[in-house]
């Protein structure tokens, strides 16, 4: 698959490890040496503004384009920048592209103006904690028009002086074009801002499976809480006390599909309807089933109480229907 070209966005919003891949399969497919030394400087730009370390990967891509390359003018323009991260062949390339130190001072004079900037340490100390900080910076295009950059998980602890400098360097480039025009010729202004990262929620988050155990005792804890029966005496039973009543979300189907159809006894004892007994026993089997583990909840994005809440609904529901039918026969 080919690797298309880099523009802005890839360069500057793309996360660090997927960036290095794709430059690195890009000069693979092209061999394009021009192309990617430029992309090679607006990573240094980022990697500076964000106090980023450049990976062991793309050091080695360095060396190699700077030992192994036709010298052409493009290298010797950028050389400067890549000095520290090609030490041990230093004097190398300096044979190879230069014919003498004049040659170099010539090529070499914008970026040498610029290089120390990419490497200095941030002396500011007002980084605060949860906060995420990104730098909006402005050019002007060839033809005036301006075009905005935005640059994320920047250092704050960097001066204003090191940060337009280093963003000076992005006008030498001319891998950012529309249209054939030219995006960052020159620098305007920028403004670095934080901003605290406060709740969020994404939904593509996987959701850890409980254990059965700890849905038992969400369960056991539940049916505690709103299953309370209230015990009371029926006048016309003699003072026998009647079944319990069940205050929970369940009473009202029971109330509706279970007539009271008790019958005092010689004994004076209660006798339950056939109907009762029914009924109880598809309770104990309701109780029975909602004790199990269940994920449906992983499928659905709800929770296990908001599932068991709906089935019991649709439960209540088909039983008031089948009730209504055995009136009207």
């Amino acid at each position: 698959m080919d690797v298309a070209k880099l523009g802005q966005r890839q360069l500057f919003l793309m996360k660090w490890e997927n960036l290095e891949k794709r430059i690195i399969k890009r000069y693979e497919q092209s061999q394009n040496v021009l192309e990617v030394v430029e992309y090679l400087v607006a990573v240094l730009v980022r990697s500076a503004i964000c106090s980023r370390t450049i990976s062991e990967t793309l050091q080695a891509l360095m060396r190699e384009l700077f030992l192994t390359s036709e010298p052409n003018d493009m290298l010797r323009r950028y050389a400067p920048y890549f000095e520290e991260y090609c030490k041990n062949d230093w004097e190398t390339i300096l044979n190879r592209l230069f014919s003498n130190e004049a040659d170099y001072l010539a090529c070499t004079k914008e970026a040498r103006a610029y290089k120390d900037y990419l490497t200095e340490e941030a002396t500011l100390d007002i980084r605060q904690a949860d906060h995420i900080y990104i730098v909006e910076s402005f050019f002007e295009d060839i033809n005036g028009k301006r075009h905005k950059l935005t640059i994320r998980e920047t250092d704050p602890n960097k001066t204003r002086l090191v940060i337009a400098n280093i963003l000076q360097i992005l006008t030498t480039l001319t891998i950012f074009e529309t249209n054939g025009v030219r995006k960052f010729v020159k620098f305007i202004n920028y403004e670095g801002s934080g901003k605290i990262s406060t709740t969020s929620y994404d939904t593509r988050v996987e959701i850890a499976e409980e254990s059965g155990q700890v849905l038992m005792e969400k369960a056991a804890s539940t049916e505690d809480t709103s299953g309370e029966a209230l015990a009371f005496n029926d006048t016309n039973t003699g003072g026998a006390p009647k079944k319990s009543v069940d205050s929970n979300r369940n009473a009202p189907e029971e109330a509706l599909l279970t007539k009271q159809t008790t019958a005092p006894q010689k004994d004076g004892s209660v006798m339950k309807s056939a109907t009762a007994t029914s009924s109880e026993k598809k309770a104990k089997k309701s109780a029975a089933i909602s004790q199990k583990s269940d994920t449906t909840y992983m499928r659905y994005g709800k929770t296990a109480e908001q599932i068991e809440e709906e089935r019991e609904k649709r439960r209540i529901e088909r039983r008031k229907k089948n009730y209504l039918q055995k009136r009207k026969k």
